[in-house]
């Protein structure tokens, strides 16, 4: 087996998805076709193309690989039956290799006996399917027992048992001190979703939770995610719905068909929610308005005498969202300065609808613009620390040339600025600094490890040729 592949065979079992960046990398040197086609199955199912994922696998078997590449390749196929519902033929492959694990190569074996007991633990009791696999045997690592504990979690929740939850908080820790993102995730959104039956406080702490590290680690979002986290958000009448559901409808709009046969429910309730066009005029409200109103804001926004007096004295029931977004457009400073949870409802929604994209860049950094959406307080996130490397002279003329830069480059911008901070810990493979990024490298003062791996999350040679341009503007 080639030393490349059995290196990123590792970091996939330790990393999961978040290892792309490693799987592009060897996809584009030496290695065997049957390792090229077997990492290629993995890429397309961790974007939701199972169907392709498949075709792959079935078509490299057909051609009698390597024992290695073989059972590997049954493995994954395993996964991927499970994945698209074909639940027979996904257990006759699980009795298969579980029948035929001293066949296996120990190189790998580890590997697939940890799928076999993820498999049978998501069907049945452990103690009727592991045999002679033990949970708490050395096969399992701390990825593989964060999946376990998703998979008991489960079942004990669908069977109406509350200790489902205390199996998705330790997966959701596991997950964390590796980091495994896809678990962290997965178990958050276990805990939002299956929680808010017992305690919606807690449900909603975790939505938040799984909407804060999706955008911390993924460009491509889960829209399950968003799904989870609308429902709950409805539920509990959390003021940051509107903005996540305004984030979720742009994300919705650029998704493939697949997935937005999904989630068209949730996409119909997100576009009905922000349709408002009333809103009632309650205390919080005129309160706040009366504020507005000694300092001349609301004159300032053209609205006459008499539909002032009326707002503030409880002639009328409700408040017009033309109202509200008069006074937001004529007073913009005023709305950079108040913190917006600290807002009316009617305010907050009219500010979500007046977004008209993610705003999550480094220039969302640069004009301080707040967010109630964890998933873009992530990514701002990012984009600070990016920034924050930075020594102060660079950083200042960094800003300077990328405020000139058309929206297209920002975005390329912004994209790798995410991915730098994303893959700067410790990993257990190295990539060689590809000879483009070399020069720029030096030039920004950049660690290497995380500016290669930035240069290879992008997908295609097209991609990271416009990543290498746009980087050597800024020289």
């Amino acid at each position: 087996m080639n030393k490349a592949f059995s290196n990123i065979l590792l970091v996939v079992r330790i990393y999961g998805s978040y290892s792309r960046p490693f799987i592009n990398y060897c996809l584009k040197n030496d290695l065997l076709k049957q390792e090229r086609d077997f990492l290629l199955s993995l890429k397309y199912s961790y974007d939701s193309k199972n169907k392709k994922s498949l075709k792959v696998i079935n078509a490299r078997l057909r051609t009698n690989p390597s024992n290695s590449i073989f059972y590997l390749l049954l493995f994954r196929k395993l996964k991927v039956l499970r994945l698209l519902g074909r639940q027979d033929k996904a257990d006759n492959i699980y009795q298969y290799l579980r029948n035929n694990v001293s066949n296996i190569s120990p190189n790998i074996r580890d590997f697939i006996i940890s799928e076999l007991i993820g498999h049978c633990s998501m069907n049945e009791l452990l103690e009727n399917c592991l045999g002679k696999f033990h949970v708490n045997g050395s096969c399992l690592n701390d990825s593989a027992k964060a999946f376990l504990e998703i998979n008991i979690g489960r079942n004990l929740v669908r069977n109406e048992k509350k200790e489902g939850l205390e199996h998705f908080r330790k997966a959701f820790e596991l997950a964390r001190t590796i980091p495994h993102p896809s678990g962290m995730i997965t178990s958050a959104n276990a805990l939002a979703w299956y929680g808010k039956k017992y305690n919606m406080d807690e449900a909603t702490r975790y939505a938040k939770d799984a909407l804060y590290w999706l955008g911390w680690y993924f460009e491509n979002p889960r829209l399950y995610v968003f799904d989870t986290a609308l429902e709950v958000l409805n539920e509990t009448n959390d003021t940051s719905f509107y903005e996540v559901a305004k984030d979720f409808i742009f994300l919705y709009e650029s998704s493939p068909k697949e997935e937005k046969k999904k989630y068209k429910k949730r996409y119909t309730q997100a576009k009905r929610t922000l349709s408002i066009t009333f809103y009632k005029s309650d205390g919080k409200m005129r309160i706040f308005l009366r504020k507005l109103n000694k300092q001349k804001y609301l004159e300032r926004a053209n609205i006459s005498k008499m539909e002032i007096y009326n707002i503030l004295h409880s002639k009328i029931k409700n408040i017009r969202g033309e109202t509200i977004r008069k006074i937001i457009t004529k007073n913009p400073e005023l709305f950079k300065e108040i913190e917006l949870s600290k807002l009316p409802e009617g305010f907050i929604c009219e500010i979500a609808k007046k977004k008209e994209g993610l705003q999550d860049g480094i220039d969302a950094v640069i004009n301080e613009r707040q967010t109630l959406d964890p998933f873009i307080q992530a990514r701002k996130d990012l984009a600070k620390a990016y920034l924050e490397r930075m020594p102060k002279r660079m950083r200042e003329r960094f800003i300077q040339k990328y405020i000139a830069m058309d929206e297209e480059e920002k975005k390329i911008i912004d994209r790798f600025a995410r991915d730098y901070v994303r893959y700067d810990i410790k990993w257990s493979m190295r990539v060689n600094v590809p000879n483009e990024m070399k020069d720029l490298i030096q030039y920004f003062h950049l660690k290497k490890r995380p500016a290669s791996l930035s240069y290879w999350a992008w997908d295609d040679e097209e991609e990271r040729e416009r990543l290498v341009s746009t980087l050597k503007r800024f020289k």
